[in-house]
């Protein structure tokens, strides 16, 4: 059993920066302190770790070889310390967001003055996206994505979910008519998004309530990356679409859109707050999120 793991972070530190005194420096503790512990560590050890002569500093074979398990041990800890620090002197710094793009304009624009007055000491990077964005390539801190999260390497805090069904403008069923049954769907014109494709062509999962979801083939007459691209030609009378109930509200409030087919509804679609996987989260992406999920909560209790 090692007596002090301190001992093993000054090892650490003399391997990453090649000398005793590099190392009493970053520390600022005296060379000799430095020279100790590591002594002390080889004979808790057992085995010798560095080879020492008055020009070089390289590791034995032993010494390789517990350097290589230890390092991330070591940035691990000083990444839990400086966490600390930041948790005593309040969430700070630069955040990274990214966000959809017609999501982060309809509901996600509107929070960032509010969430900057909870926390002014915060700065916001904000990253509008048609396609999901590399969080740990790309130095993300938060990403807030809507629907399934595939890669397992990532963390996913649901903050909503929104239900989903087809809509259409007024003068598209005056003129075309509304399907009774989601089989005749793939006589309308309908306006899709590109993750509507399968192998059998575009479908839109339905279901009625209590029942089985089923895929249903639809006919495209526009294809989209992103819902947003799709609302004016929606509203002008182009086809149906499959959408969020909640960004299809002002429109149907405005007699712009209406329901169609209303027993039926699609897949919800979860809002997520998704991070990359780590020991302990950063005050201000705890922030964030903790703001985020209030928001929604007082949402809710007001509908």
């Amino acid at each position: 059993m090692i007596r002090d793991l301190n001992d093993t972070m000054v090892f650490v530190h003399v391997v990453r920066l090649g000398s005793f005194t590099a190392a009493a420096h970053a520390l600022q503790i005296p060379k000799t302190t430095v020279s100790r512990r590591v002594r002390e560590l080889e004979q808790a050890i057992g085995v010798q770790l560095l080879r020492r002569t008055t020009r070089q500093l390289s590791l034995t074979e032993a010494g390789a070889v517990y350097f290589d398990q230890c390092k991330d041990i070591a940035a691990t800890l000083e990444h839990a310390e400086r966490a600390v620090h930041q948790l005593r002197d309040g969430p700070r710094g630069w955040l990274r967001v990214t966000v959809p793009y017609s999501f982060g304009i309809s509901w996600f624009s509107p929070l960032i003055s509010g969430f900057r007055q909870a926390y002014p000491e915060i700065q916001l990077e904000i990253l509008a996206s048609h396609v999901p964005l590399d969080l740990v390539g790309g130095e993300i801190d938060v990403a807030l994505r809507l629907g399934v999260l595939p890669d397992s390497s990532l963390v996913a805090r649901r903050l909503a979910s929104y239900a989903t069904g087809i809509y259409a403008a007024p003068h598209y069923i005056k003129h075309h008519g509304q399907p009774a049954t989601p089989d005749a769907l793939i006589e309308h014109r309908t306006l899709v998004l590109h993750q509507a494709r399968r192998d059998v062509g575009y479908v839109w999962p339905l279901r009625k309530a209590g029942a089985k979801q089923r895929n249903y083939l639809v006919e495209p007459s526009i294809i989209a990356n992103d819902p947003a691209l799709l609302r004016d030609a929606l509203c002008a009378g182009e086809g149906l679409s499959l959408g969020m109930d909640h960004s299809m509200q002002a429109d149907v409030e405005a007699g712009r859109l209406c329901r169609v087919l209303p027993e039926w509804i699609g897949p919800p679609q979860d809002l997520n707050a998704v991070t990359a996987r780590e020991h302990l989260p950063s005050p201000k992406v705890t922030a964030f999120i903790g703001f985020l999920k209030a928001h929604m909560s007082a949402q809710q209790d007001r509908s």
